[in-house]
């Protein structure tokens, strides 16, 4: 960033305003001069050097940037004027004043005429010497933007003749729509893909502004969005809808982008628009296809549900706390990162639903020892214990015919291992640890938290504190540490389960 400067005080030299941007060279064959000049400069805030010839000055601006070069006229060997002529050759950006005891009105014209910027006339004051050194450094200050301004002018002839020959040969024959407006978002062109996506002529367009930008077309937020990220990043792209000139409805996945010069200076924003209908079209068609896929599924699981359920009338609410309480579990579970490359939303809905499977094997378990309301004897458990292998055994077969891992995939897991035990002395195969599926390891500790707080045929309810505390003891034991860690953080969720389908239970 360029300097302001401030005029200077010329009544005294210590007013003048500290300037500590630029640095000045200080050519005299007299050290006291130098001196002089040196300490008036500095006083200023400029940083100073000092050479005793040209040759020496030649040498210090061979190694070093200054702003302004202030030499005395006449010096052994080599002039000031041949220090000027060399000055302006090679660094033409540097301000050159000329100190002289001369006042030759001939030398000044000779001295202006070979490019410097003033000229002092010694003796002179502190603030003569100030003033004009900043009025040198502002007139350099003019001449570098001047240079600066031609060149940008330049860059855009030459950006303008660049864009010319791209939209001629490349443009105008892609099959995408292109379409450019300037910085205030009226259209200055398009190409023929563009008039034939929009229905829309060129002499139509030109002048107007995108409607992305009107929200004739779109949502006041998608415009926002648009204008936020061309501010920030420069470019945005997404997928929009908008309408033909005969009022069809279309889609389009546009890219804008905002053009910069050489200098990153923005001057155009292109809009890149590709017809997506078509694959609108099939994106719609497959999501109805996936929800038909789906219900049929949902109506699946909840049919082989019943069946468990028609059997023991108390299962209805049971199920539904079962599958509330395992949805708690897992998203408890996937906040953690050793499971969040396992447990997904897919992985949550599919446990969620397939959960309900668990007790299917039920349905082959004589009346006589499902509802039994004392407690079983060896032989009446063990015929019991069977109702995972009846129940993983349905599903395997039903999988089967299926190919590829289907949604009943988790509920074989399920209905399989959900009575195995963290410490593999749970049935039907005595599994341990992580080798049980994390989805029956997960409704296991649900399944006895419900069947710990529900009533049932062969026992009465625990309170949550004393179901707490027993799924607490077998923390380890019968149940994976990390998913009572997750109840535990979760408990509240539970007891507002418990209670709202308690009051179901209860009307019922």
């Amino acid at each position: 960033m360029r300097p302001e400067f401030l005029e200077p005080q010329t009544d005294s030299h210590k007013n003048t305003p500290m300037i500590d941007s630029h640095r000045l060279l200080v050519v005299d064959d007299d050290p006291a001069v130098r001196q002089a000049l040196s300490v008036v400069l500095a006083s200023c805030g400029y940083v100073c050097d000092q050479a005793g010839s040209a040759q020496e000055a030649l040498n210090y601006l061979r190694n070093q940037s200054y702003t302004c070069v202030l030499t005395d006229l006449v010096m052994p060997e080599k002039s000031g004027i041949d220090l000027l002529q060399d000055i302006v050759v090679s660094y033409p950006d540097i301000a050159v004043i000329l100190v002289s005891g001369q006042n030759d009105t001939g030398l000044v014209r000779k001295a202006l005429k070979n490019g410097a910027y003033d000229y002092v006339v010694k003796p002179a004051t502190a603030g003569e010497i100030i003033t004009t050194v900043y009025g040198a450094l502002k007139k350099r200050e003019n001449y570098l933007q001047e240079q600066t301004d031609k060149e940008s002018l330049r860059e855009k002839i030459e950006i303008g003749q660049m864009q010319y020959i791209l939209f001629k040969d490349i443009v105008e024959s892609t099959i995408d729509g292109i379409m450019i407006t300037d910085l205030e978002n009226r259209i200055i062109s398009v190409n023929p893909a563009y008039e034939k996506l929009t229905g829309y002529q060129r002499e139509e367009l030109m002048g107007s502004t995108p409607t992305i930008f009107e929200g004739h077309n779109f949502v006041g937020d998608t415009t926002r969005e648009v204008l936020r990220s061309l501010h920030i990043k420069g470019s945005w792209f997404g997928e929009v809808i908008d309408h033909r000139k005969d009022g069809r409805k279309w889609y389009a996945h546009i890219t804008i982008t905002r053009v910069k010069d050489s200098r990153g200076k923005a001057f155009a924003v292109v809009f890149i628009v590709r017809d997506i209908s078509d694959k609108k079209e099939m994106e719609s068609q497959l999501i109805e296809r996936l929800r038909e896929v789906h219900s049929s599924q949902d109506a699946a699981i909840f049919g082989f549900a019943k069946l468990a359920e028609c059997r023991d009338p108390v299962l209805g609410l049971h199920l539904e706390r079962m599958r509330k309480y395992c949805k708690v579990l897992a998203e408890g579970l996937g906040t953690l990162p050793k499971y969040q490359s396992e447990i997904d939303e897919a992985f949550i809905d599919k446990l969620y639903k397939s959960s309900l499977l668990h007790d299917v094997g039920k349905v082959g378990i004589p009346d006589s020892i499902l509802l039994k309301p004392g407690k079983l004897t060896p032989e009446e458990y063990e015929i019991m214990k069977t109702h995972t292998i009846i129940g993983g055994d349905v599903l395997k077969s039903a999988e089967s015919r299926i190919p590829g891992r289907s949604f009943l995939t988790l509920g074989k897991e399920i209905a399989y291992h959900h009575h195995e035990k963290f410490d593999g002395t749970g049935y039907p195969h005595g599994l341990s640890g992580e080798a049980i599926p994390l989805s029956a390891r997960i409704v296991a500790l649900a399944d006895a938290y419900d069947a710990l707080t529900s009533k049932r045929v062969y026992k009465d309810v625990v309170n949550p504190a004393e179901s707490r505390h027993r799924i607490l003891i077998d923390r380890g034991r019968h149940f994976d540490p990390d998913i009572v860690d997750a109840f535990i953080r979760r408990e509240d969720e539970f007891l507002k389960i418990l209670q709202e389908f308690s009051k179901e239970e209860e009307i019922l």
